[in-house]
């Protein structure tokens, strides 16, 4: 099967994916004092910048569910439109619950995410290069964000 994301963009989505880790990482730059946001409460832009993204990534599978057929696997053909809500839905949780309880949905939105990555990844739609930078990529934003949950949400 082709691959659907092009050798010749590795290093420039390489570079891309990393910088977008920055606003993951303000709220613990700003409890150490490494920056001053002043009256912005930072962890709530983290948690919608999280949420934009998990749709984004929502909307990445449920492009790929149109654009590919995967010959090896025809229930995933017709499971691939029906799995990519899922992240969605749990943005849309996100926003609808409070008091940082939405890091929970955010979490494991992320996690479903990998989780349809891997499965993606084993039926050869993305390179390899792609799956470790989704790895590393999931692996620290849902560290940060359970982090955050635990000194925030008192627990």
């Amino acid at each position: 099967m082709k691959n659907l994301i092009h050798k010749d963009n590795k290093y420039i989505l390489i570079i891309i994916g990393l910088l977008g880790l920055i606003p993951y990482g303000l709220p613990l730059m700003e409890k150490n004092g490494l920056v001053d946001f002043f009256e912005i409460k930072i962890l709530d832009l983290t948690i919608w910048y999280g949420i934009t993204i998990l749709c984004f990534l929502s909307g990445i599978y449920w492009g790929l569910s149109i654009s590919i057929l995967i010959k090896s696997n025809s229930k995933l053909n017709y499971l691939l439109p029906v799995l990519s809500i899922i992240p969605f839905m749990f943005a849309v949780i996100a926003v609808i619950v409070s008091n940082y309880l939405n890091i929970i949905f955010l979490v494991v939105g992320f996690l479903i995410c990998q989780t349809l990555d891997e499965i993606l990844f084993k039926h050869k739609v993305y390179f390899n290069w792609y799956i470790l930078l989704r790895r590393f990529l999931t692996v620290v934003v849902v560290t940060l964000m359970i982090y955050y949950y635990i000194i925030n949400s008192n627990v």
